[in-house]
């Protein structure tokens, strides 16, 4: 068994390759990575579309082999009789969804051999019990994988929420009056907004109250989580609304993408298919960059000034959630620009930069950047029991410790 060619279907991958390069706007409709292609040669020309669409660059038969030329990898790929080949070899591009299909089914087959062909050898050598938790979690990552990048509704959600029960996210108020005055009303189209803070500070409350704030005025948002999947997401909502409200709410949620790329695309289809106003990343530095050799540092600007370009593309703010350095607990000092972590292109690409500090009982939102207002802090009160920041309130204690 183990000498037999892995399954594939390369008529497939050129079917997808072909229907990008002729629609690039067809890759928002798919969920596929560059390992799940077999064929090296459509690996580097499935990554070298991504790198192009990243830079907001069209991607066609040209500029692909400009890229592959650029990057010394043309002649692996076939040269450009091959790039030619792609466009040439797509029945329909219409269907890239059922291509797309075919590929993530064939790539699916190879990780599941691999996986119980791994356990085979291991389950000679090693303890049945450390055998038997490794490939139960390589199947739930291959079947996580395969519904991974999805856009899921508010219903979806609590419906996670209550299946676990059951087995022990123009101008655009942020819903904080003092915050919105301070920010000259609200977020803004083509905005990034950046909310920054210390673990167990509230950056991911703050940001999901926000859309939330949106979506109670009608205003479609997404929520694209990194940390939280969707039960964990509808749980803190559920504590300050009543279930039935929820349900309704126009909250779309991912929690299943992590390369910046995907999320860009799937954030993308939001606005075409739902009309989102907003969207919300939680957390930056959580994301993976497309180009997996680059510094760390180069990676998180990379997501940064993705995010950016894409607010502006979309004409909706977004709002991405931040960790910060040690730096302000080793000084004792309150939040700085210069501890938002990793990158300093993240301030140079934010419009806004909200920090998030406790002092005593108050809670502060720290204006640390306003590209065209001020600066400032404005008080808040944490309702850590509900997941919910509220305007200041000088008789309600701080509740804190929950992210």
């Amino acid at each position: 068994m183990l000498d037999k060619l892995p399954p594939q279907n390369l008529d497939a991958e050129r079917s997808v390759l072909g229907s990008l390069i002729l629609q690039n706007d067809a890759i928002d409709e798919i969920s596929l990575t560059a390992d799940e292609f077999y064929s090296l040669a459509n690996q580097l020309v499935f990554g070298v579309f991504w790198i192009l669409r990243a830079a907001g660059r069209p991607a066609d038969s040209v500029t692909v082999v400009e890229e592959l030329i650029r990057r010394g990898e043309l002649a692996d790929v076939g040269g450009v009789e091959y790039v030619m080949d792609l466009m040439e070899s797509v029945p329909h591009a219409a269907h890239v969804k059922h291509y797309a299909g075919i590929v993530r089914s064939k790539s699916q087959q190879r990780k599941l051999i691999y996986a119980c062909t791994e356990s085979i050898a291991a389950a000679y050598q090693g303890e049945s019990d450390e055998v038997i938790a490794e490939l139960e979690s390589s199947l739930l990552a291959i079947r996580e994988a395969a519904t991974s990048g999805e856009i899921i509704t508010m219903g979806d959600a609590v419906d996670a929420l209550e299946q676990r029960e059951q087995n022990p996210s123009s101008v655009h108020p942020t819903g904080l009056i003092d915050v919105d005055n301070h920010i000259r009303g609200g977020l803004r189209a083509g905005q990034l907004t950046i909310v920054g803070g210390r673990p167990g500070s509230g950056k991911s409350v703050f940001a999901g109250q926000i859309a939330k704030s949106f979506a109670e005025r009608g205003e479609p948002a997404l929520v694209v989580s990194l940390e939280m999947d969707r039960a964990e997401l509808a749980e803190r909502y559920d504590k300050s609304v009543d279930r039935r409200t929820l349900r309704g709410l126009p909250i779309y949620m991912v929690d299943s993408a992590y390369e910046v790329s995907r999320i860009c695309s799937l954030i993308r289809l939001a606005k075409r298919k739902h009309g989102i106003q907003l969207a919300v990343l939680d957390y930056l530095q959580l994301t993976e960059s497309d180009d997996k050799k680059a510094s760390r540092e180069r990676q998180v600007a990379d997501v940064s000034r993705a995010m950016k370009r894409l607010a502006g593309e979309l004409k909706i703010p977004i709002v991405a959630a931040c960790q910060l350095n040690r730096s302000g607990e080793k000084e004792n000092r309150g939040p700085r620009l210069s501890d938002l972590r990793e990158s300093g292109s993240i301030e140079q690409d934010a419009d806004i930069v909200i920090m998030l500090h406790h002092e005593g009982v108050q809670s502060q939102a720290v204006i640390a950047k306003q590209r065209n207002g001020s600066t400032g802090v404005v008080p808040l009160t944490f309702r850590g029991e509900l997941f919910r920041f509220e305007n200041y309130a000088a008789d309600v204690p701080y509740f804190g410790g929950d992210e």
